[in-house]
């Protein structure tokens, strides 16, 4: 991308707000990134941490008394300012979501057929029998043959990891500009897991549609993503490109995130069972949990779990540059090659 071209999803400042009865809570803080066609960024942090908050900002599906404030705009267009009928008309068609849990995702009373062929009738105008045929191919291209996997099976049929494969088909029925996947692999065992993901991947770049995957798996991150935001409490405290960041993390919550990831060493007395209890791996966590957004503390938000905080960290939190497109909002970056040993296992 030239520096005259617009991204194809740019998101400034974007803040949502939700009501509740103890008073307003800000869920997204701020929230900026941008991604270009055929680009795929990764979202990562615990639950809590308002990726999946920021996804249904992007298409639109907040609650209906959410405040929404900032700049989400995709293919020029400022989708903040949309109707529902006329966010009803872009959903599908210029973007598209793959939901985290499948069977409850997909319509029960509908076949998979169905489900995969509505959003081209809807949106493309085009009749049923070249639906059917356009979503045979697509079931096809994500691995699922006629023969075993007619149109007019129920998702109940299907395993998880089948189920996933129908949304994907689904949401790739009429070529988005952008599709965002929300912790696509949750639900299903690790062999599938890579399966899934490395589709996905496949057809992102096939198709040059941008990517935003969410999920709390660095590991995934490292593999799939050419750029990571890493949230925290509604707000981004890191970005870059995704192997950038992986050489110098420069937040502290960054580190607890990757100190948190099982690690092969050590693992062979663990994984037979009988061995001391002093030899097995003990994994590494963050203390204490993400705080809720009705009573955050002023200043860094990470603050009361971080092992480097001190009053500096209640003022104003600046963004501060480590390398060129990598920047973090701490006030004491860590820097790199240095370790964080309270986050060590």
């Amino acid at each position: 991308m030239t520096a005259t071209d617009e991204p194809l999803l740019s998101i400034a400042d974007l803040r949502v707000t939700l009501p509740t009865p103890d008073g307003p809570a800000p869920i997204l803080r701020g929230v900026s990134f941008d991604v270009a066609a055929g680009q795929m960024l990764g979202l990562v942090g615990e639950s809590g941490s308002g990726k999946s908050m920021t996804a249904l900002a992007i298409m639109g599906l907040l609650p209906d008394k959410a405040m929404v404030e900032g700049s989400i705009r995709l293919a020029g267009e400022e989708l903040t300012r949309l109707s529902e009928p006329e966010l009803c008309k872009r959903r599908g068609r210029n973007m598209a979501m793959i939901f985290q849990e499948p069977m409850t995702a997909l319509n029960p009373v509908k076949t998979i057929g169905q489900q995969v062929s509505e959003g081209m009738r809807l949106h493309l105008g085009i009749g049923r029998a070249e639906a059917d045929g356009r979503a045979r191919r697509l079931l096809e291209r994500v691995g699922l043959n006629a023969k075993r996997f007619p149109l007019d099976l129920y998702p109940h049929q299907l395993s998880g990891g089948q189920r996933q494969r129908v949304m994907i088909a689904a949401a790739l029925a009429c070529e988005p500009k952008l599709l965002i996947a929300d912790e696509p692999t949750t639900a299903l065992d690790v062999t599938i897991q890579a399966q899934i993901l490395d589709l996905v991947v496949e057809l992102v770049e096939e198709m040059r549609m941008g990517l935003v995957l969410i999920t709390h798996d660095l590991g995934v991150i490292a593999e799939t993503v050419d750029k990571t935001a890493v949230m925290y409490a509604g707000a981004i405290v890191e970005a870059a490109p995704t192997e950038p960041l992986f050489a110098q993390m420069g937040h502290p919550y960054t580190h607890g995130l990757f100190a948190a990831i099982p690690h092969a060493h050590g693992l062979e007395h663990a994984a037979d069972g009988d061995g001391p209890a002093h030899t097995r791996p003990r994994l590494a966590t963050i203390p204490g949990t993400v705080p809720d957004p009705r009573r955050l503390p002023p200043g860094c938000a990470f603050a009361g779990r971080c092992p480097r905080s001190d009053a500096a960290c209640a003022g104003d939190i600046p963004w501060v540059p480590l390398a060129p497109d990598h920047g973090v909002a701490c006030v004491h970056p860590v820097a790199k090659g240095e370790h964080i040993p309270e986050f060590a296992a």
